[in-house]
């Protein structure tokens, strides 16, 4: 495999992990959704911190390390399904609350601002998967003759076109547009987030027997 269709593949690798839905995708449309279009950027940008830290880990060959240390994992995945437990619980009390719809956009937020970047940067660095996919990204993406530019423009490269993805969802879920469609659904989606949240967090400990 060339240079260039090695790094081609390791983009596809990376927009295929990062483009379908996970706990970072939904928790972006659920702030935008729920609290507009700055909530769910500030989101996205914690999310894209933690997939920076990992894929710097990665590009140094830390992960290799990471990924072959059994406690490491194991910890990380307990530390990742209590989490989404929480944002689970998080999720049914909002469907259960039940507000009014003019309630959409309240004018504050119960989360600051900092509050959503730091949601953002816990679910990534707490997500087993985001390791494993950076993992196979700089499996495919690279090799032992890759330049250390390569190694940079790789993480570069699928850092951009990550937060191009993160900040389409918080535009799609924070449009006009899909305010009608919101206030429709608004409780079943905020029950669909806690189901996946809670089916990840289960993932997570079937996993570790």
């Amino acid at each position: 495999m060339t240079g260039l269709s090695a790094f081609l593949a390791g983009m596809l690798v990376y927009i295929v992990g990062t483009a379908t839905p996970g706990p970072g995708n939904l928790s972006i449309a659920n702030a935008a959704m729920n609290y507009g279009r700055r909530a769910g950027f500030t989101l996205a940008a914690g999310v894209i911190s933690g997939s920076l830290c990992w894929g710097t880990m990665t590009g140094f060959g830390m992960s290799a390390l990471l990924t072959s240390s059994g406690k490491f994992i194991f910890w990380l995945k307990i530390a990742g399904a209590c989490y989404l437990l929480w944002l689970g619980c998080k999720a049914v009390r909002s469907a259960v609350a039940n507000k009014p719809a003019s309630a959409r956009k309240p004018q504050t937020s119960p989360t600051s601002t900092l509050g959503f970047y730091l949601q953002g940067l816990g679910i990534h660095l707490t997500n087993p998967k985001a390791v494993l996919t950076w993992f196979t990204v700089t499996s495919v993406g690279m090799s032992a003759a890759t330049p250390s530019w390569g190694v940079f423009l790789l993480i570069g490269s699928c850092a951009l076109t990550g937060m191009i993805i993160f900040c389409l969802y918080a535009l799609a879920f924070s449009a006009r547009s899909a305010e009608a469609f919101f206030l429709r659904t608004r409780r079943y989606f905020d029950l669909i987030c806690a189901g996946f949240y809670l089916l990840f967090a289960g993932g997570f400990i079937i996993s570790l027997y």
